[in-house]
């Protein structure tokens, strides 16, 4: 042994110093493997009786133990954009081989939902399960502030009135036989400024023989006939042959001043012949000082057809009726019958209200067609 090797020897062993030493080695934690659950019920395209769904799923299976969830996710479109129909919920994984969640609040009636879920372990989380639909109940409401009607399903939130002639289309919708049949709905609260509108099929040409100014629907502060004296009403027409023109749309709005009505100048250039097969929305649109109509063929999404608007210029326009009766047609009273309900329309999806229609509201009746 060398001299140098020596003394090193010796002041290791006087000092205590040892030679370091590698750590131990870690084991990596192993992760956790998820099955994805199988949606279970309802069965994919189910039109449900109620507004509160229960959905099931069959449990996944897990590589680790310990408690697992399932996020539950429904929306009104099928990419799961974030919108105010939208619900997430996550539950406690079901013990019986299956787990469910039932929805606490009522989702939007006459609607096509969609709905997936995934399980949840720790940090580790599954795929969605595949994606299905249902529809709620095909059923409308109406309370402070909206009115909505499928009318759809045989039945209406309304009262049939008039001569109360008119036939149940199924899936279509209620057709008016004569010019004396309506629908009548109470608003239990005056509405300012709002949009009322309506889903029609079966608008034609000329209209039946005599056909003037039929209504396709209107607005009064009365559920009795038009009087001269109301201050408050609109209606929306589709001109028939004795209409001056024939086959024009146009409407009249009184806001506050029967000596001032709404109506716009230009009817011989809204003339239009419409295709009793589409489906044309109509929508209306009043505040205190304006009216505007909108008509869409094929529905919310559909070509614009017409879009006119009136403002009030004169005479006192505040909208502030003491009550609101809104009608599918209208209730013509002592007018003569060219004055009355289009003859032959069918009528769904109504919708009165001082907010914007839903976009997805109704969306189950494209279901049934």
């Amino acid at each position: 042994m060398t001299l140098s090797l020596m003394l090193a020897c010796v002041v290791s062993a006087c000092t205590g110093t040892k030679s370091p030493t590698a750590p131990a080695a870690t084991t990596p934690p192993v992760a956790t493997t998820l099955t994805t659950p199988a949606a279970d019920s309802p069965g994919d395209g189910a039109q449900l009786d109620n507004v509160r769904p229960t959905l099931t799923v069959v449990n996944s299976t897990s590589s680790q133990s310990g408690a697992r969830t399932y996020e539950f996710q429904i929306a009104d479109n099928s990419e799961f954009a974030a919108n105010a129909n939208a619900v997430s919920q996550e539950v406690s994984e079901g013990p019986s081989g299956k787990t469910t969640f039932t929805v606490g609040q009522d989702l939007q009636p006459t609607t096509a939902y969609y709905w997936h879920a995934r399980v949840v372990q720790g940090g580790s989380k599954s795929n969605w399960s595949e994606t299905r639909s249902f529809t709620t109940k095909l059923v409308g409401f109406n309370r402070p502030g909206a009115l909505y009607d499928p009318l759809v399903n045989g039945e209406t939130v309304g009262s049939i009135g008039g001569s109360g002639n008119i036939t149940w289309v199924p899936g279509q919708g209620i057709r008016m036989n004569d010019e004396l049949a309506y629908v009548v709905y109470q608003l239990p609260q005056v509405i300012s400024s709002g949009e009322m509108s309506v889903e029609v099929t079966g608008l034609g040409p000329d209209g039946p023989p005599g056909a003037g100014k039929p209504r396709i629907f209107s607005m009064l502060d009365q559920p009795g006939a038009i009087a001269s004296s109301s201050r408050y009403s609109f209606n929306v027409q589709y001109r028939g042959a004795g209409g001056a023109p024939a086959n024009c749309i146009t409407f009249k709005a009184i806001l506050g001043d029967n000596a001032h009505s709404l109506e716009v100048a230009n009817r011989f250039a809204n003339i239009f012949l419409l295709d009793p097969s589409t489906v044309y929305l109509w929508q209306s649109f009043w505040t205190p000082t304006s009216f505007r109509l909108v008509v869409k063929a094929g529905g919310a999404t559909g070509s614009v057809v017409y879009d006119e608007t009136a403002n009030a210029t004169t005479g006192t326009t505040n909208w502030n009726p003491a009550q609101m009766f809104a009608f599918l047609g209208t209730n013509n009273g002592r007018f003569v019958e060219f004055d009355g309900t289009r003859i032959g329309m069918t009528l769904r999806n109504l919708w009165v209200g001082s907010t914007p229609r839903p976009t997805s509201l109704g969306s189950a009746i494209a279901r049934l067609r």
